[in-house]
């Protein structure tokens, strides 16, 4: 798997976290691997969000069993406020994100055919955007060599193996109907056309080559962008330019912003969101 990275798009810092996962969870990953430090501090967000998320999240969400944790890597869990339901600060963020998307563009995850993540994290997103979706969308997630085989091993377990593939070959075909795990030394050779592009701290975390590289590509041919960044990143100017309206995430997380972009004819202003997005109510943002 080491094989498949692209260094180039890779900072240094998580280069040597990269390493470090790599050599504690060969050859075989503990059962609490979402405890694993290099995960852990870095995939998770903190509890004490989760009384300002969890409000609009409950408002939001069609069925609320949906944001029940689920077992697999052993991750930290809290109960949802008001309810019995055993859920963790990951998800409900993760949550946060995409029915905010949802509410400022005023499109359904389920218009989205095809999704492309870069840098999913463990997968927990891609998985919550599935269940969100409701049918069975083409799912490419890029992300280093030891976090597409994390990414497998959360997502085969618990969405089944048969719903997820982990490439490794350069001339693959994307598989249709499934999550296809693509170490980034292989995204030069990626060939879709997808209708969702989604980033969270993860592009603005890699090189300026690697930025340069998903632009160029024209976010893989996705009209509509789900991102979040903190503000003032330089590669947060770029995404505005590209037609993305910026969004407070909350004011219990200052600084950090959500850039997103419907699938809309024309692009909105860099000055101010198009028409077609706007900013939920109060509570959305904390």
């Amino acid at each position: 798997m080491r094989a498949l990275d692209e260094h180039r798009f890779v900072r240094q810092d998580w280069a040597e976290r990269n390493e470090a996962l790599g050599e504690d969870l060969s050859p075989r990953p503990a059962s609490d691997f979402l405890r694993h430090p290099a995960i852990l501090y870095q995939m998770f967000v903190a509890d004490k969000y989760v009384e300002h998320e969890a409000p609009y999240v409950l408002r939001r969400l069609r069925e609320p069993a949906l944001a029940i944790e689920d077992p697999v890597g052993d991750p930290p869990v809290t109960l949802m406020p008001g309810t019995d339901i055993t859920t963790s600060a990951n998800t409900v963020h993760h949550l946060h994100h995409l029915l905010r998307f949802e509410d400022a563009t005023g499109q359904r995850l389920s218009d989205f055919d095809t999704v492309v993540e870069w840098g999913g994290g463990y997968g927990n997103l891609a998985k919550l955007l599935l269940r969100l979706h409701g049918g069975s969308p083409t799912y490419l997630l890029i992300d280093t060599p030891v976090f597409a085989a994390i990414q497998w091993l959360y997502l085969a377990s618990v969405m089944g193996p048969g719903l997820v593939v982990l490439r490794t070959e350069d001339d693959f075909s994307v598989t249709p109907g499934v999550v296809n795990v693509v170490p980034i030394g292989l995204a030069r050779h990626l060939s879709v056309g997808a209708d969702l592009f989604i980033s969270t701290w993860a592009l603005n975390e890699s090189t300026a080559a690697a930025q340069d590289f998903v632009v160029d590509r024209l976010w893989f041919g996705a009209d509509a962008l789900l991102m979040a960044m903190h503000q003032g990143d330089p590669f947060e100017q770029v995404v505005v330019d590209a037609g993305a309206g910026a969004f407070p995430v909350g004011s219990f997380m200052p600084a950090q912003r959500y850039l997103l972009r419907a699938s809309a004819p024309r692009p909105p202003s860099r000055k101010e969101p198009s028409l077609s997005l706007h900013v939920p109510d109060g509570d959305a943002c904390g």
